[in-house]
């Protein structure tokens, strides 16, 4: 069972140590990981949301429970990892809604769909796609909500009107091309149509090159994020993430909304895969919280090969 989890482990985090290699000795340059990322973000990961949801049978996939399990779970640990940065740490409002996210956002793109795809093939990347329809909207109308709060605690302005912060957040959200890929894939799908060959003989191989570029390109983009400050609260928080989140996803899922094994298995993954960059974005745009979010995500993602071998291990020893 454990060599099998490293041979499925190992050529993924593999290729986020030779991105991290090759721009920390300057083979390349670091730059060019903040490149790669944003043509994965922007045209090869929504192509490849897109085959797969425009190809995929739903007849008779309710996503409910799947949704209540990970999204419920993940409010539960941004909570908890809030409340500690607030109370334990001392820390002003602002900076538990970027404990939070750090706590409970994963890096469901670039890590979560290579890793989802090599374990469950491509029944995992439709249950993944599913998670992303609402992974960053809810994110970021939420966290935009309570952020405007904790502004308004901290004592630095006057809140916004729900007008003008809905005006945001959906100006945001029409800038996220990931969107674009899974919606287009949903209604592709209702529509019966099958992707004409010729244009699928194009979309294949850019949907294809997905998962290794972004992982080059997590391991490049690391490079920039680096340790800073203060290391006790990203450690933490970074413990919440990889071990605490997870956790609490799989009893969820397992044990009281009782999902079908797949779905509990890419769940529970999902939910172990390092920080996303989101938690460093809040941090730059409301002026706080920059070393706990960056030392979040570096740590998360250091450890990653660690942790989530151990719960590919567990979930496989639970049967699931």
């Amino acid at each position: 069972m454990i060599v099998q989890v490293f041979f499925v482990v190992f050529p993924i985090f593999a290729l986020v140590g030779i991105g991290y290699v090759v721009a920390s000795v300057g083979y390349l340059d670091r730059g060019l990981g903040d490149i790669l990322s944003k043509f994965c973000v922007n045209l090869l990961i929504p192509i490849l949301l897109f085959r797969s949801l425009g190809s995929a049978n739903l007849n008779g996939i309710s996503p409910w429970g799947y949704w209540a399990t990970y999204y419920g779970s993940m409010i539960v640990v941004a909570f908890l990892g809030g409340l500690l940065v607030r109370v334990g740490f001392g820390r002003e409002a602002r900076a538990a809604v970027i404990a939070g996210l750090t706590a409970s956002f994963s890096n469901t793109v670039l890590v979560g769909i290579p890793l989802i795809d090599a374990v469950y093939g491509s029944e995992g990347t439709l249950l993944i796609s599913l998670l992303i329809v609402f992974h960053a909207p809810l994110t970021a109308l939420t966290s935009s909500i309570l952020m405007e709060r904790a502004v308004v605690i901290d004592g630095h302005k006057a809140p916004r009107s729900k007008q003008e912060l809905l005006i945001a957040v959906g100006k945001g959200l029409l800038a996220n091309p990931i969107l674009y890929g899974v919606v287009g894939g949903l209604l592709w799908n209702v529509s019966g149509l099958e992707i004409p060959k010729l244009a699928d003989d194009v979309l294949a191989p850019l949907a294809k090159a997905a998962s290794p570029v972004a992982l080059v390109a997590v391991g490049m983009s690391m490079v920039n994020y680096g340790i800073r400050g203060n290391l006790a609260i990203g450690g933490v928080l970074a413990i919440i993430k990889s071990i605490l989140m997870p956790f609490v996803v799989f009893v969820v899922a397992a044990h009281v909304i009782g999902l079908p094994s797949v779905w509990v298995g890419v769940a529970t993954l999902i939910a172990a895969c390092p920080t996303g960059v989101f938690s460093f974005i809040m941090a730059n745009q409301f002026g706080t919280g920059h070393a706990m979010s960056t030392n979040g995500i570096a740590i998360t993602t250091a450890i990653s090969v660690f942790t989530v071998s151990f719960w590919l291990w567990f979930i496989q020893v639970q049967g699931y």
